[in-house]
């Protein structure tokens, strides 16, 4: 991350919140999902960001590009929507039934200007990887487990204080999601997750720089560690490798 925040950034959509306490609890007290392999991913993944990438030409390791390609289908997937991206139609997921709730981050010139309003935003951005460096990342997507035992509104303040704190701070813009699922006699239940989409490119079209790479944005393996760190803290969820050896 740069430790120069940009000249906006005292400017944000949400106001900043606090964060969570850490739970002082040990690890498996504080998510006791057991036995599903989505509840491993849950316990053993609490962060995991990659990249949406057009062109796939070894710049990024396998692992980091192992989500969707396009920043579009990146939105289409985290609200649950049917589309067509740069590369045909998506999969239906408006039938899922796991969407609790979405929300935008941004700073303030990012609000002010309709052309980036939902889904326009990473249009965009799509736009610029087609013409600027399609090797590089569209945007960044994230996948956080969130806590047991906590409400809708908890999970959102955690998103939004993060996102604030860390991102939106320098710069970026972040769409969130929540997936949950309970579990039913004919559904199996789904681990409370969130997924967060960030700009890595300059979004802002009043800026002769606008669809460039910024290097500041989540661009090497030390900030994606540092983030997942931080979001662990927050969340209270630490990978049991880590609890283990600790």
């Amino acid at each position: 991350m740069s430790a120069t925040a940009p000249d906006w950034h005292h400017h944000h959509h949400h106001e900043i919140r606090g964060a969570l306490p850490l739970d002082p609890r040990p690890c498996a007290a504080i998510t006791t999902y057991e036995g599903t392999r989505m509840s491993t991913i849950h316990l053993d993944r609490p962060f995991n960001l990659r990249y949406a990438v057009h062109a796939r030409t070894g710049n990024y390791t396998p692992e980091l590009l192992q989500t969707h390609r396009t920043a579009k289908r990146s939105f289409l997937y985290i609200n649950r929507l049917h589309g067509v991206d740069d590369f045909g139609p998506v999969p239906d997921w408006s039938v899922r039934n796991d969407l609790v709730a979405s929300g935008r981050c941004a700073p303030q010139r990012a609000t002010t200007n309709p052309t980036l309003d939902g889904v326009r935003l990473w249009e965009q951005a799509d736009a610029h990887a087609r013409a600027f460096r399609p090797e590089e990342p569209a945007c960044a997507h994230a996948v956080c487990s969130l806590p047991q035992g906590e409400d809708v509104k908890g999970w959102r303040n955690l998103i939004e204080g993060f996102a604030e704190d860390y991102l939106t701070s320098q710069g970026m813009v972040v769409d969130w999601a929540i997936h949950h699922r309970a579990e039913s006699e004919v559904l199996p239940a789904i681990a409370p997750h969130a997924h967060l989409l960030i700009t890595t490119r300059v979004y802002d079209p009043v800026r002769p720089d606008c669809g460039k790479i910024r290097q500041t944005w989540i661009r090497t393996e030390r900030a994606r560690k540092t983030l997942a760190e931080k979001w662990w803290a927050r969340a209270g969820i630490i990978p049991r490798a880590y609890a283990m050896a600790a």
